[in-house]
């Protein structure tokens, strides 16, 4: 019988690693988690921990010369949208350039043993004039953190091309769900939990309750990479849309967790939470991820909402 596959999976104490994580280990798979944290917030007989900056480059070539590792779902990177503004060569650097430097690490010595690398890229890269957004929609970043991710997508493709290395990118919409720490949808549901407590006052406050977006729940999305990851048919370097395929306004989430709470709250708009030049709808197409892998999203926005009031109020 062949052994299991060996994934090496980035980032794995982040939000979505440790869903990553749980996941694969499901499935039965050996993993193989790095991440700068001296110890893995998760433990398991089949999961190995190695802490390590994968922004040197070296690490990556040790690894895959001492790991026989099969498949990379890389998840670390820099995430911070408002502090991309001001540390532009940082997020180019940690999500374009050492994506470049795994490429070509997996180029130099595996590329016979590397049978799927998945990155993760982002919705933002996308213009979002028109709605829904597939893969072969126009593609206009904004922000120098959209723009690390799309030149990350181009290294991708162009070693999925140029060298045949398995690259698949998850073009990913808006995470929601428990574990996280940032999102319209934790920030609000956190406040919700403190407020039940009595750590703040019952007012709800936030920016633009009209704004839509695609919110996909991170248990499904990760589902969604590992179908991925272990994709064969399609051609190397192809974008695949993750998202639910529907758009729900910032005030669905607000009724959702008005229902929800243990205690009546009123809503106060904070105008300075308002983002300039907001998109004001963001919906994707996931239809060619459907096709390929035969995915399909589980958990209602109701359920993420529900889940992510919950993880909240456990720690508090």
């Amino acid at each position: 019988m062949a052994n299991p596959p060996l994934v090496l999976l980035t980032g794995i104490n982040g939000f979505v690693g440790q869903h990553m994580a749980a996941y694969l280990l499901r499935q039965n798979m050996n993993l193989l988690g790095i991440g700068r944290r001296s110890s893995c917030l998760m433990k398991h007989p089949n999961l190995h921990y190695i802490s390590g900056d994968i922004t040197q480059s070296a690490i990556l070539t040790q690894l895959l010369q001492e790991h026989p590792i099969t498949h990379i779902v890389h998840l670390a990177g820099a995430n911070d949208v408002s502090a991309s503004y001001a540390n532009p060569v940082q997020v180019l650097h940690t999500n374009a350039w050492c994506t470049l430097h795994m490429l070509e690490a997996v180029r130099a010595a595996a590329a016979n043993r590397i049978l799927g690398f998945l990155a993760i890229g982002t919705a933002y890269e996308y213009d979002f004039q028109t709605m829904p957004v597939n893969e072969t929609s126009p593609i206009l970043p904004v922000s120098p953190y959209a723009w690390s991710k799309q030149i990350m997508t181009s290294f991708m493709q162009m070693y999925g091309s140029v060298y045949a290395v398995p690259t698949f990118i998850a073009r990913t919409f808006n995470l929601i769900g428990p574990g996280n720490a940032t999102g319209v949808c934790a920030l609000l549901a956190k406040q919700v939990a403190m407020m039940e407590k009595g750590h703040l006052p019952p007012k709800l406050v936030m920016g633009n309750t009209a704004v839509q977006r695609d919110f996909l729940d991170v248990r499904d999305a990760v589902i969604a990479y590992g179908s991925l990851m272990q994709l064969t048919a399609a051609p190397f370097g192809h974008v695949f849309n993750v998202c639910s395929g529907t758009a729900s306004p910032i005030s669905a989430i607000v009724d959702l967790l008005q229902h929800y709470a243990a205690i009546p709250f009123e809503v106060a708009v904070d105008e300075r939470l308002i983002r300039p030049n907001e998109a004001p709808l963001v919906q994707g197409d996931n239809a060619k991820l459907r096709a390929a892998t035969g995915w399909a999203p589980t958990f209602s926005l109701a359920q993420s909402v529900s889940d992510t009031l919950d993880y909240y109020r456990s720690l508090l």
